[in-house]
């Protein structure tokens, strides 16, 4: 913000600057304020309480974006008014409700900082207040997912209900996770959902059994020992049949792994059996050949019926998944 030419102020101006600069901003005229901090960076003076005036007057204005964009710069500088600068900084975060980063910020500033206890005792009241906010926050955030779910569950929207589990994936799953297990066993319950729940559950770690009912079968599982869907082992054992394919057409290959991905999704946890995965990764094969319009080598008839079999359940699971699933 510095002049281009070299005009300096009169000390007697810039000591009525600042004098008329802190007054504004001692009686939150804070538009008054900056245009007198502004005014004396424009000449070059960055004395700290020039900063920190200007600073807080884009914080009091709403020019957020503009206080975070300077306290970083301020921040990035690591001068002597460092920790000045990192409790604006702070502060600013904490009035955005960004109450993760305050306490993930001074995570790394405790770890790499040495602070002096009055700042200390500060900062730790500080992240105090920011981890219980920011804990209420995705309670009441979570909250209102599930309300919003169970409303779509009685409207049959199956598509609303997966976007809304989706969101939960980083949401405590505590409160709600005997709605859960029960929305696992309910036969009525749309399938691709239920592995989105369980997805849910997966990456929350949980690590008492879980029984699902899906597609007429029944299985108990521990979240905590299973992968999400495209980790899976039943993704590996279909894919172990496909790896001479990835290299000699990949772009089959593409093919063949998305709908792989779409048909696990839906039946996931259950697994295929050995023949079963043989089966289908020629299924899959033939299928994705016939989009790309490929030929495909002859099979034996029985061969060609267990194929033409599984493409069906193949065909009708993707289009269960895009139904109710984005990409």
């Amino acid at each position: 913000m510095d002049k281009e030419n070299n005009v300096v102020l009169f000390p007697g101006l810039k000591t009525r600057l600042e004098q008329e600069g802190m007054k504004e901003l001692q009686e939150k005229n804070y538009t008054d304020a900056i245009d007198k901090f502004e005014q004396l960076l424009d000449y070059g003076y960055r004395q700290p309480e020039i900063l920190t005036g200007r600073l807080i007057c884009l914080m009091e204005l709403g020019r957020h974006e503009e206080a975070e964009e300077m306290s970083l710069q301020l921040l990035a500088a690591k001068d002597k008014d460092y920790l000045q600068y990192l409790h604006i900084h702070l502060t600013l975060l904490f009035q955005l409700g960004r109450y993760e980063e305050v306490v993930e910020m001074l995570d790394g500033v405790y770890a790499n900082e040495k602070i002096p206890a009055p700042l200390k005792t500060s900062f730790d009241q500080l992240q105090k207040v920011s981890r219980k906010m920011a804990e209420d926050k995705s309670q009441t955030t979570a909250d209102q997912l599930i309300h919003n779910f169970d409303k779509a569950r009685k409207n049959q929207d199956a598509a609303q209900q997966w976007q809304l589990i989706q969101k939960c994936h980083s949401l405590d799953i505590s409160p709600h996770v005997q709605k859960m297990e029960a929305f696992l066993m309910d036969e009525e319950a749309d399938p691709v959902v239920q592995t989105a729940v369980l997805e849910w559950l997966i990456k929350q770690e949980i690590q008492f059994p879980v029984t699902i009912h899906k597609m007429k079968e029944t299985i108990t599982v521990i979240p905590e020992n299973l992968t999400m869907v495209e980790k899976s082992e039943g993704m590996e054992q279909v894919l172990g049949h496909l790896h001479l394919l990835e290299q000699q057409n990949p772009s089959l290959y593409d093919l063949v792994y998305k709908l792989l991905y779409r048909y696990m999704y839906v039946r996931y946890p259950l697994m295929s059996t050995v023949e079963e995965a043989a089966v289908l990764a020629a299924a899959l094969q033939k299928l994705a050949s016939s989009y790309l319009q490929i030929e495909q080598p002859a099979v034996t008839e029985e061969e060609a019926q267990k194929i033409a079999s599984m493409m069906e359940e193949i065909i009708t699971f993707e289009a269960k998944y895009l139904t109710v699933a984005e990409e």
